[in-house]
């Protein structure tokens, strides 16, 4: 998925009932390996998945300048019995075409049961790892991730993301919540989606917690809908943008090409 979506990304696991208590991860199906970017001249891979042998994301890159070697980022995940228990990642903020300067940060996760209810979010200060920041999850009946709150190392609140559903495990609205010294967090921005009856391959890149709504959702979006609510000098507040996104699919139901506000990518599969 595209860059802004990664940097954006909150967090991790697909969850669905095998049996009462129990979640379990999809991990059939076709894996998705490449995101290539259509350019005149040929093209040029910008995101790349790496599995191990259960069939879980392994490593997850995307790519400055692959021809180079020139990583943007990389997540590294590390599971124990099935379960992740640490993310290791690295972004680049040099902001250069030919040079890097990453910060790297990491995570881990506290359970109840299969479920994460808590992301630990540590960076890396000289050869430490200070916290920063702390996540907590509450789900619905159905395991899917209703809500996800953020708080700083201290405990203070940062603010809150909810999010609805609606038929087969498809987000319908993303509603983010953000602290600004009030008694509650208030309104930022709303989201709003449509979808494809196709299958979604972000399922298997990412887990459920880790970028909502492509994580969780069994289809592709469609069409978003985002509505600003920050009260900012400079911010369009209650202006409603629409963006749309459509698909050439393969012969399994999967998109092999992608156009987002006229950029197009190609995706590869196992």
């Amino acid at each position: 998925m595209k860059r802004q979506l990664y940097i954006l990304a909150f967090v991790l696991f697909i969850f669905s009932c095998k049996k009462e208590g129990e979640i379990h991860h999809d991990v059939s199906g076709a894996k998705l390996l490449f995101v290539k970017t259509k350019v005149s001249g040929g093209d040029i891979i910008q995101d790349e998945n790496i599995y191990n042998e259960s069939g879980n994301i392994k490593t997850r890159i995307s790519y400055k300048d692959y021809t180079a070697g020139l990583i943007f980022s990389k997540t590294a995940y590390t599971y124990e019995s099935g379960k992740l228990i640490q993310l290791d990642e690295q972004v680049d903020l040099s902001g250069s075409t030919f040079s890097t300067q990453y910060q790297y940060s990491r995570s881990n996760f506290e359970y109840n049961g299969n479920r994460i209810i808590q992301r630990n979010h540590y960076l890396k200060i000289d050869d430490d790892y200070e916290l920063r920041s702390f996540t907590v999850f509450s789900y619905d009946d159905f395991g899917h991730p209703v809500k996800q709150t953020r708080y700083s190392a201290d405990g203070a609140l940062f603010g809150y993301t909810l999010y609805t559903y609606e038929g087969n495990n498809v987000v319908l609205s993303e509603e983010y919540y953000r602290n600004e010294f009030n008694p509650e967090p208030v309104l930022s921005f709303k989201h709003s989606y449509r979808y494809d009856n196709k299958n979604n391959p972000y399922r298997k890149v990412y887990h459920s917690i880790e970028n909502i709504p492509f994580s969780v959702n069994e289809n592709n979006i469609t069409e978003t809908t985002s509505v600003n609510y920050n009260n900012y000098p400079s911010s369009a507040q209650g202006v409603r943008s629409t963006a749309p996104t459509t698909y050439v699919y393969n012969n399994l139901g999967y998109p092999s090409l992608m156009n987002e506000n006229g950029n197009e990518f190609i995706l590869e599969y196992k």
